[in-house]
């Protein structure tokens, strides 16, 4: 193993989560690729409140449509594609 390699960058799917259960207090448990996104975000103070959070923390704009309208695991593929290009 190269000493000179960046460890890679924590998959898009764990940062969403982990933003979930630490900022919105989610239960882990209750997150997963076909849980509607306003299951787990459950009022619109905290749709909004997410959007801003993924702009600070990942520098990726979203709409607070996608946040209501796609599941966990669609919501992230689309932010991962963001991120990528």
């Amino acid at each position: 193993m190269n000493s000179s390699t960046p460890p890679s960058a924590p998959a898009t799917t764990d940062l969403i989560a982990n933003l979930l259960v630490d900022k919105f207090q989610v239960d882990r448990a209750d997150i997963s690729t076909d849980t509607p996104m306003t299951d787990l975000l459950t009022d619109s103070l905290m749709v909004v409140e997410m959007a801003i959070t993924l702009k600070d923390e990942l520098g990726v704009s979203t709409t607070e449509d996608e946040l209501r309208q796609l599941t966990f695991g669609a919501f992230a593929a689309r932010i991962d594609q963001r991120r990528i290009g």
